[in-house]
């Protein structure tokens, strides 16, 4: 096989230490095609000529990426990248230290080549190492695929699930155990009524607003934050996570990827559609924004970029519901940093602070503002510096949250109210696993879906900048739909009105299972597993996959 001979160890190589799929009859077959020898010329060159092509198919189907054809799709996209970002993503799949690695290997290789038949040991090895491993079939090998299991056990074992504790009345509808989507006769049938489900739930707003001092409700949606992005940078003490009234601890975001997660929090009226539906119109109670343009508060619109990337500003703006709402003019704040594309991110807390001059210009007595960052996303680059984005982020997380708390102080300080709401898109996915490379969010694991929601009260009790001690903590599995059951009670009876129990307000929130799903991978919590399923179809336990 000559070079090929090469091409093979470095596979099995890669397998060995669970960075690699393996398809053993395939790289087998394509092996023994190499093998047969060939007297032509003509012949040796053609054979080449194919098996480049092939070979690099190949090793693409054996890998964890995602299907080929998400590739070709998100092709437009990735040719967009900066070429520093890019090679920092290439390190990520390959280290400097298994280049080296890399570099030993071909050296090796060589060496003994001269003395010993590599091609009969390589072909041996292509069998041997997958049963040593103990990886799978003879057919289809992953170093990190075990059996796909029984779905009728699966069934039966979630069906003795305990309700959740604490769980609101008539939850278990909704899920069972520990955040689990109710059992069915197998992993697709109870995934399809838990959409079924979702599409009956909904949040009732009052007919008006309660009494008391006008305030305005502020989104702060946050790009590439999650829980375990905080925990992995150690950020889990900054100063504004103590500030919060309430804190949503089991959160689950749904997406994994902006466009959706925006749609999603934009239509957190109603339960969780599937993730197809999402470009379809919803019903009227789903919008938040024209929902609480119909109680008074003028909704707005800023970013700290031009939401260009991938129609972004374009798919916030038709979920708003509302005509005529345009984006807040950013162009005058400071550029922080540059994204991947090299288009300017602008500072966080100019853009609010500019906003906020506006706001308190307008004569609207309660406004809904939007706000989206990017400041936290993959591959950006902070102006004049050659951190890569991976070391940068928790400097960028540090300004971020900084610059949140100075906004809270001065809407505190100017004496008006508001109920700020603090909800990540996704998490960053800055830890990385063996099924995906740090930064790359195609599976919506849950290290990416489970996100820190909070929500502080502006200007509630005793003076503007008061501290109300431990928040309310809201420990259910939740999602959107609880977020905005609160807000909707925090609506009915003003809190700024006087001093009540904050707790009253975090009183029957609704529960919602744990589901994520991306355009082709679907990540559910049923039967005591973690479950994936893929653009094949096939339920896995995820488990097995790690």
């Amino acid at each position: 096989m000559g070079i090929w001979n090469l091409y093979f160890i470095l596979k099995l190589l890669l397998l060995w230490a669970g960075i690699l799929g393996f398809h053993v009859l395939l790289n087998f077959v394509f092996a023994l095609c190499l093998v047969v020898r060939l007297r032509p010329r003509w012949a040796r060159i053609t054979r080449q000529v194919i098996a480049i092509p092939v070979g690099a198919a190949l090793l693409y189907y054996d890998s964890n990426l995602p299907p080929f054809g998400r590739f070709i799709e998100q092709l437009p996209a990735l040719l967009q990248f900066r070429f520093s970002y890019i090679i920092e993503l290439l390190g990520r799949f390959v280290s400097a230290r298994d280049w080296l690695l890399l570099a030993i290997m071909v050296l090796a290789y060589w060496i003994v080549n001269r003395w010993v038949r590599v091609t009969t040991f390589v072909l041996l090895a292509l069998l041997i190492v997958p049963g040593v491993l103990r990886v799978g079939t003879l057919v289809s090998v992953s170093p990190v695929v075990a059996a796909q299991g029984d779905t009728t056990a699966l069934a039966s074992g979630a069906a003795t699930g305990a309700p959740a504790a604490g769980a609101a009345s008539g939850s278990s509808e909704f899920l069972t155990g520990d955040g689990e989507v109710p059992p069915g006769a197998n992993p697709n049938a109870a995934l399809n009524s838990f959409y079924s489900r979702e599409l009956t739930r909904s949040v009732s707003l009052p007919a008006q607003a309660g009494a008391g001092p006008d305030y305005d409700i502020i989104f702060l949606h946050i790009c590439s934050l999650a829980q375990d992005d905080l925990d992995v940078d150690n950020l889990d003490n900054l100063p504004l996570l103590s500030k919060f009234d309430f804190v949503f601890k089991n959160f689950n975001s749904a997406a994994s990827y902006s466009g959706p997660a925006a749609i999603r929090v934009l239509r957190a009226g109603c339960g969780q559609p599937e993730h197809k539906a999402l470009y379809d119109p919803a019903g009227p109670q789903c919008y938040v924004m024209s929902d609480l343009k119909n109680l008074g508060f003028t909704p707005t619109l800023a970013m700290n970029h031009d939401g260009h990337f991938d129609n972004f500003m374009q798919e916030v703006q038709q979920n708003f519901n509302v005509q005529g709402v345009t984006p807040f003019d950013n162009t005058h704040a400071r550029v922080a940093m540059r994204a991947f594309d090299e288009t300017p991110i602008r500072s966080d807390g100019d853009v609010l602070q500019s906003w906020w001059k506006q706001r308190t210009a307008m004569p609207d007595k309660r406004v809904a503002l939007y706000y989206n960052t990017i400041s936290l996303h993959d591959g950006n680059r902070l102006e004049g510096s050659k951190l890569s984005s991976v070391q940068s982020y928790p400097l960028r997380a540090k300004t971020m949250f900084d610059d949140f708390g100075q906004f809270i102080d001065t809407i505190a300080k100017s004496g008006r109210k508001a109920v700020v709401v603090f909800v990540p898109e996704h998490g960053a996915a800055i830890r990385g696993s063996k099924l995906q490379i740090s930064g790359m969010r195609e599976i919506p694991l849950p290290e990416i879906t489970h996100v820190p929601v909070a929500v502080k009260l502006v200007g509630f009790g005793d003076g503007a900048a008061a501290s109300h001690g431990t928040p309310v903590t809201i420990s259910t599995p939740t999602s959107y739909l609880a977020m905005m059951t609160l807000i909707s009670h925090l609506i009915a009876n003003n809190p700024f009105a006087g001093t009540p129990d904050l707790a009253q307000y975090a009183n029957d929130l609704p529960q919602t299972a744990f589901v994520s799903a991306n355009e082709q991978t679907t990540v559910m919590k049923y039967g005591g597993k973690m479950m994936i399923r893929g653009a094949d179809g096939v339920w896995l336990d995820l488990k097995s996959l790690e």
